[in-house]
């Protein structure tokens, strides 16, 4: 039996196909998935310094259409002929000139010129572009050549979270059927089912900057003004709730926001919000001023749980009774104590001073409106008010805010 290895990152993306194609056709093989540290140490010993890299017996194959394309000649799944080789070719190659663009633009770094030339690609070429990709799927009963399973498939399904991410198009699937039915038709494979379902998980596709979230404020809006705050470049993935179902078994804990920062994926609101405030430097001076810090979050948690509970309630008899015992009990109390909270801090929740509870409480605050059932909130406590102004008025924060797709629930 040879010795096959399969090096790649801890994603899907480029090293995905091979993976599905071995899978596929039973083939044992290593899955060695490299962090951002080990592929720095590891680079020097591939032929051009790229991964994937495909290692059989010793022998090392590279570039990750050309592997498809080898493990597709060697399984059968290439076709008959050089007249199919050339429909599949063909085929993969057009769908890698719309790849090619999207992954040059998600990788541009003035963000400027990468917002000009989405908008210009979104405007002139997606559009056609997708259709004929679309229209292609269908006339191959849901393959992307010859009417059948081959290893084009296994390249396209295997790239397509990727692909998502890199067009800004989370509702691509929804957008056009096909495309999902090509990647439901290689996954619901047996062999690649039982792969998939033990492998460790990639959430996406981009070794960068990643911030999954739904396409509301909630959870996850703090995060993208504490990445917005620190300059962090970042793909803000905005998960439909009819792509929930399917996105959420990628997910560590089956939960949203979800961060994926150089190869790691970091899951928990206020553990991610923590985590961004020490890498920025929006944390106490000792472990004193933390404390502070996490005890405003916590009366903050306080007051959201309550009202998450009342919310969420699907009786409406029983939320209504919640409702009108916390309005009488604990909110006017609860909502005072945090008001002070904040003018003794000069408008922040705590030290005084700019800190990541700031964020969190910023980013959560329409949220919070809409769950305590009180629109005019910020006018019944204007201090609210000053702690969103606070972070929204941050220079980067505001650059970002102008140009970020907008949240139309915050449910």
């Amino acid at each position: 039996m040879s010795k096959v290895d399969l090096y790649y990152f801890p994603l899907k993306a480029l090293g995905e196909p091979a993976r599905l194609l071995l899978a596929y056709n039973d083939v044992q093989f290593n899955d060695h998935r490299l962090t951002k540290d080990e592929w720095a140490k590891f680079k020097p010993s591939t032929p051009f310094g790229q991964l994937p890299m495909l290692v059989i017996d010793g022998k090392k194959y590279t570039q990750s259409m050309a592997i498809s394309r080898y493990l597709g000649h060697k399984y059968g799944l290439a076709g008959d002929s050089l007249e199919d080789s050339f429909q599949i070719d063909q085929n993969v190659d057009f769908f890698y000139d719309i790849r090619l663009k999207a992954y040059t633009t998600h990788h541009e770094k003035d963000e400027a010129a990468k917002a000009a030339k989405h908008e210009a690609l979104v405007k002139d070429y997606y559009p056609t572009a997708l259709a004929k990709l679309d229209e292609l799927i269908k006339k191959n009963n849901g393959h992307l050549a010859l009417g059948k399973l081959t290893w084009a498939d296994f390249l396209f399904a295997g790239v397509y979270d990727h692909f998502k991410v890199i067009l800004q198009m989370p509702d691509l699937d929804t957008r056009y059927p096909s495309f999902r039915q090509v990647y439901d038709t290689v996954y619901s494979l047996p062999k690649v089912k039982a792969f998939s379902e033990k492998a460790p998980k990639s959430v996406s596709g981009s070794m960068g900057t990643v911030l999954h979230y739904f396409d509301v404020k909630g959870l996850g809006e703090a995060l993208r003004l504490l990445l917005a705050y620190g300059r962090e470049p970042f793909t803000d993935h905005r998960v439909t709730f009819a792509e929930w179902p399917t996105f959420k078994t990628s997910t560590p804990l089956q939960q949203m926001p979800v961060l994926e920062m150089n190869g790691r994926v970091y899951t928990q609101s206020s553990a991610i919000a923590k985590y961004l405030g020490r890498k920025y430097g929006l944390v106490g001076q000792d472990l004193e001023e933390d404390f502070k810090i996490d005890e405003s979050l916590e009366f903050l948690g306080d007051i959201r749980y309550r009202a998450s509970m009342v919310h969420y309630e699907p009786d409406a008899a029983v939320k209504a009774r919640k409702h009108d015992t916390f309005s009488k009990d604990f909110y006017p109390r609860a909502l005072k104590e945090l008001d002070r909270i904040i003018r003794e801090n000069d408008g922040h929740l705590a030290l005084g001073r700019l800190t990541w509870v700031d964020f969190v409480f910023a980013g959560m605050f329409d949220y919070l409106k809409v769950m305590l059932q009180m629109p005019d909130l910020d006018v019944q406590y204007p201090s609210f008010r000053q702690v969103v102004d606070n972070v929204y008025s941050i220079p980067h924060v505001k650059t970002w805010c102008d140009t970020a797709q907008k949240s139309e629930l915050n449910f």
